[in-house]
């Protein structure tokens, strides 16, 4: 029994070691594993048509959907469509985050930028888990799609104002995302991999 003992702390150490390079794997490989998409039909065919829309109807969000604006943000259900006023990164950086639960592996939505008030400076797009810039969509949108789909996942978006002196007033119109498997195939996996050691571990 104790000559088995190395032999166990040997495989820890390793299955350490390959979590630890899987993480990093995942941190640098973010930026190739995101595609931002400018045609509806396209990101829905990446997502396989499996996605969700929130249509702001009404001012019930969709179950697990949340947002936090520290500016005006707002659902207006007479336009059918979420509105906000951001001004630009160098004033206190007025944001609007969107969270998710469970998690997502996309996002997108029907924006215009380019009124009321003229057009501002654009909108920056963040993966707020990682702080991860995806893109920026630019202030001449007019009801235009703009998304993305990322082969991590993510729980929150934030919108950040671009660089410039005009504030950014935009709607959002149709937001869809697409979710994350659901928790009993995740559940279903990690037993796998349970039974797999365990084995082992009476093999031993």
């Amino acid at each position: 029994m104790l000559e088995m003992l190395p032999v166990r702390r040997t495989a820890l150490i390793v299955l350490v070691l390959v979590a630890a390079v899987l993480f990093v794997n995942n941190a640098v490989s973010l930026a190739e594993d995101v595609t931002i998409y400018t045609e509806k039909t396209a990101w829905e065919n990446a997502v396989s048509g499996l996605f969700l829309t929130e249509d702001f109807n009404d001012s019930v969000l969709n179950g697990g959907v949340s947002y936090v604006s520290s500016e005006s943000g707002h659902i207006n259900p007479t336009q059918k469509c979420y509105q906000d006023v951001l001004t630009s990164t160098s004033q206190n950086e007025p944001q609007t985050t969107w969270s998710f639960s469970p998690g997502i592996t996309a996002y997108g939505g029907n924006w215009t930028l380019c009124g009321p008030g003229g057009s501002g400076n654009g909108l920056h797009v963040y993966i707020a888990d990682s702080s991860f810039h995806v893109g920026a969509i630019n202030n001449d949108f007019n009801g235009e799609f703009w998304g993305f789909v990322s082969a991590t996942p993510f729980t929150s978006v934030t919108l950040v104002g671009g660089t410039g002196d005009q504030q950014q007033h935009y709607s959002l119109d149709d937001m869809v995302y697409s979710q994350v498997p659901e928790p009993g195939t995740m559940w279903l996996l990690g037993l796998g991999l349970i039974a797999l050691l365990m084995r082992r571990r009476i093999g031993w």
